[in-house]
């Protein structure tokens, strides 16, 4: 099923989806004299940004920043009876490939996290395919399609005027039926001239998937790299694949809360152990583990997928401009050069 909606008849389509979803989607918020577009429950239809790929990714929804886990004695929190399905609306290529990453991270055969894994069930996706390259994205560097999201019910495109959708789960098709058929060749054109525009600026990355590790761990260019890092988590904090986190417990007159909270490789407390003794005190040694994470050592534990999506917000909202996209080509030369490593592909 291939529909078309007028952007100006947004609102009255969202109010329809309300009544079954809790509806999110990329708005425009103030954070005192700072602007951020991020995913959030939509209360009114003029806020929704399209056209901009959103600050913050939609992990949160899966993997909160601040997640209570239930009472010390009485186990786990429960999502609370008849709450609605979470649907987020007009999720880039980029972030459905980021959920599909944290998938077998959070749902492995041997252990699954209950609550990551409830909240997923809970949630609706709608993709939005791309129709211009974002600053500093490079999706399509690791093979990820910036038109079609996969996995998903519904994908979505924006074309200035109107939304396209095109359905393919029956079950959601009542919410479209009343909308006008689309073109189907029209839209095949359309995406015909954003994918020429992509190819116009890709970038190719000729990299072994995984980096091996023995090349790279000892290899000179990690001081030079990290030499500008501040240690900020910034780049973790915006990273849509990144889930370290940490554990704490809140007592209270009425018992102890157990808490989850995000935390991040980059910081210097992240390894330190209680004897003292700190693996990676050096920014040099906490840069390499996070490279090397993404692109060596989660692809040797999951089928060769980096975990890395190439948003390139973690490029976007370093404050001292450290650009990923260097970091690979400096390992891609070193590894050419130095030890005649080709490339996987």
């Amino acid at each position: 099923m291939l529909k078309v909606l007028a952007k100006s008849e947004l609102g009255q389509f969202l109010d329809k989806l309300k009544q079954e979803f809790r509806v999110v989607a990329p708005v425009r918020r103030q954070y005192g004299k700072k602007e951020r577009v991020e995913y959030h429950p939509v209360e009114n239809s003029e806020e929704i940004i399209l056209d901009s790929q959103p600050d913050t990714p939609p992990k949160k929804f899966f993997l909160p920043q601040n997640e209570r886990l239930g009472d010390e004695l009485e186990g786990e929190t429960d999502l609370e009876e008849g709450e609605k399905e979470t649907l987020i609306f007009g999720v880039r290529s980029c972030d459905l490939k980021a959920v599909e990453i944290l998938k077998p991270v959070f749902l492995d055969d041997d252990f699954t996290d209950t609550y990551f894994q409830k909240k997923l069930e809970k949630t609706v996706m709608f993709g939005l395919g791309c129709s211009s390259r974002q600053e500093n994205c490079f999706c399509d560097s690791l093979e990820i399609n910036p038109l079609e999201g996969k996995n998903v019910p519904v994908n979505m495109y924006d074309d200035g005027e109107k939304i396209w959708f095109a359905v393919r789960d029956k079950e959601l098709e009542k919410f479209f039926a009343d909308l006008p058929d689309g073109d189907a060749e029209e839209l095949e054109e359309k995406k015909g001239k954003w994918q020429e525009e992509f190819e116009k600026t890709a970038i190719t990355l000729d990299l072994p998937l995984p980096f091996p590790e023995l090349k790279t761990f000892e290899a000179p260019f990690w001081h030079k790299v990290s030499a500008n890092c501040l240690g900020c988590g910034v780049c973790t904090y915006y990273c849509p694949t990144c889930f370290c986190f940490g554990f704490f417990w809140e007592k209270h007159p009425e018992g102890i809360d157990r808490w989850r909270t995000w935390d991040s490789c980059m910081f210097p407390l992240f390894t330190k152990h209680g004897g003292g003794h700190n693996p990676r005190e050096t920014q040099k040694q906490r840069t390499r583990q996070r490279i090397m994470h993404k692109f060596s050592y989660h692809p040797q534990n999951f089928d060769g997928v980096p975990a890395c999506s190439g948003c390139g917000r973690c490029i976007s909202q370093c404050p001292v401009n450290i650009d990923l996209r260097v970091i690979l080509r400096t390992v891609e030369k070193y590894l050419k050069e130095e030890e005649g490593v080709k490339s996987s592909g």
